[in-house]
């Protein structure tokens, strides 16, 4: 039998003896302490725009489906940051709106502002100190009402 050298658990971090390198000591820390691998875009694009991505995940033929239409959209638009700055416009069944003449029409719109790149207003820094005399105003009667009810200047002076 081979000697037993001591290893320690990446997910749990404890000691255990093995005759061969390895980096769980149980199956259960084996499947918890797995990196998931990241998401494609493709993914990603599946997962924000369709309505059920589960479902598509599911069946084969659809993924594969969506996953070409997907690679359709990257070769125009390849920026991630576009893709996850984009709103979509409804949870769509399926990508091929977005290849047809709409979708496209829609994405090239939502590009262009995507690549807009406007600059800040300009700012201006203003005090809140006072510069100058107030004015004195007179208040003139507007209406009936005012007229009434404080008569006017020339009965008041």
């Amino acid at each position: 039998m081979a000697k037993l050298k001591r290893f320690e658990c990446e997910y749990c971090h404890q000691p255990f003896l093995s005759p061969y390198k390895k980096k769980f000591c149980t199956p259960v820390c084996l499947s918890k302490g797995r990196k998931k691998p990241e998401e494609t875009l493709n993914g990603f694009i599946i997962n924000k725009l369709l309505k059920n991505p589960k479902a598509i995940w599911k069946d084969r033929n659809a993924s594969l489906r969506e996953m070409g239409f997907a690679k359709k959209l990257i070769e125009k638009y390849p920026l991630k940051a576009f893709w996850v700055a984009l709103p979509p416009k409804f949870d769509a069944e399926s990508l091929t709106w977005y290849v047809a003449p709409q979708g496209r029409a829609y994405l090239k719109i939502e590009y262009a502002k995507f690549g807009l790149d406007l600059a800040p207003p300009i700012r201006h820094n203003v005090s809140n100190a006072k510069l100058g005399e107030d004015k004195v105003m007179s208040k003139k009667t507007t209406s009936i009402k005012d007229f009434l009810n404080h008569g006017s200047e020339k009965e008041n002076n």
